[in-house]
């Protein structure tokens, strides 16, 4: 099967900002006691996100987005759909595609498989560790979700006992 390490990004104290932080801390308690997952959560991406995927067969980062689209609203993208931007000042600064790319000309074992969930932010500018409600209500919804990508690449599914 291969490992997958599961990715949440966010400020703590920054309101909606932490979305990417809760459901990472609430999927890493679904999945204890299980083999082959890994949990992180990171403060930072470019470089740092890259250097957690590092060893994995497959990551999944979540985030929280600001699009303009509703407060709460869930997407899911793949690599191909993040922007390639990279920055003079410094490579920690670089996205994520850029990060894995440059982690591959190093010679880092990368994951193949990526996907990202992201959580439509109502507030990431209020010193919060409260998330608004619409954003905590999409909060379980993205953990069943990201248990049910998982389920599909396992032979024996997560979610069949719980």
């Amino acid at each position: 099967m291969g490992s997958t390490v599961i990715i949440g990004l966010g400020n703590p104290v920054l309101a909606d900002d932490s979305v990417g932080l809760r459901i990472a801390a609430e999927l890493r308690r679904r999945l204890a006691g299980r083999s082959g997952f890994t949990t992180v959560e990171l403060y930072s991406g470019g470089m740092w996100l890259m250097e957690a995927m590092a060893g994995h067969e497959r990551a999944i980062v979540i985030d929280a987005i600001v699009s303009g689209g509703t407060a709460g609203a869930v997407y899911r993208f793949g690599l191909a759909d993040l922007p390639q931007t990279r920055t003079a000042d410094s490579t920690h600064d670089a996205s994520l595609p850029v990060a894995l790319e440059l982690g591959r000309v190093a010679g880092l074992h990368l994951p193949g498989k990526v996907k990202i969930w992201a959580v439509e932010a109502a507030d990431v500018e209020t010193f919060s560790e409260r998330l608004t409600p619409e954003v905590e209500r999409a909060v379980p919804l993205v953990v069943e979700q990201v248990l049910r990508d998982l389920d599909e690449c396992l032979d024996q599914p997560l979610r069949k006992n719980q």
